[in-house]
């Protein structure tokens, strides 16, 4: 099934921001990429967004390349890898964007790697499938867009369809446990856990945080 998920050709461009490596098909590209904003026209704006101090010919305008607003140097001086817009070179970010995109780095550099190794987990309830405990394997695939099973009789699931995740520890235990809700015409639970017999737990909770990081990118 993995196979079946297409992996996107991508492609160099360049920006007024600077290169970019794309997807050359739009309808491919990972949901977790986002396109680069429109910027605000330089005589739209006489005061810096975030301190307001008044532009000049020595208080110069710069353009954040993750919001498109315009700071003065102070507010807007950080560089910063931008992987959400995949730019290959650190761009200028302001203050308020620069720990937004430090967050989002983080994902892209350890979590969204722990969901496409994958995890061993135990399939503990499911109104899909009628089961008892069933280790599976999950992992993302390539095309960053479904949760595949293995182990199960369980169809691939887009990630984009998921409406609510939640890792929760349980109760009188040390194991996690994640919930996934997910709409697909109709909502539907799984309840996904790391079990005590499982010889790497430590694998099954990273993949259930990362993938609670990976809800939160693609929902706010």
């Amino acid at each position: 099934m993995a196979s079946s998920f297409q992996t996107p050709r991508k492609t160099l461009i360049h920006s007024k921001s600077g290169l970019r490596i794309v997807a050359t098909n739009e309808e491919l590209k990972s949901p977790f990429i986002i396109p680069e904003p429109e910027w605000i026209s330089d005589t739209d704006v006489t005061n810096c967004s975030i301190c307001k101090v008044k532009f000049s010919f020595i208080t110069r305008k710069h353009h954040c390349r993750r919001c498109g607003d315009i700071f003065c140097n102070t507010c807007c001086h950080q560089k910063l890898k931008l992987q959400r817009m995949c730019f290959i070179d650190p761009v200028r970010v302001c203050n308020i964007c620069a720990p937004i995109t430090a967050s989002e780095n983080e994902f892209f550099d350890h979590h969204l790697k722990i969901l496409t190794n994958g995890a061993t987990l135990v399939l503990e309830s499911s109104k899909i499938i009628k089961t008892t405990s069933d280790v599976l394997q999950i992992k993302l695939a390539s095309d960053h867009k479904h949760l595949i099973f293995e182990g199960v009789s369980l169809a691939p699931l887009d990630i984009r369809s998921i409406t609510y995740v939640e890792v929760v520890k349980d109760i009188g235990t040390d194991l996690w446990s994640v919930v996934i809700e997910f709409d697909m015409g109709m909502k539907t639970k799984l309840k996904l856990a790391c079990a005590a017999e499982l010889a790497n737990r430590k694998s099954g909770y990273s993949w259930m945080f990362a993938l609670n990081q990976a809800f939160k990118l693609l929902n706010h």
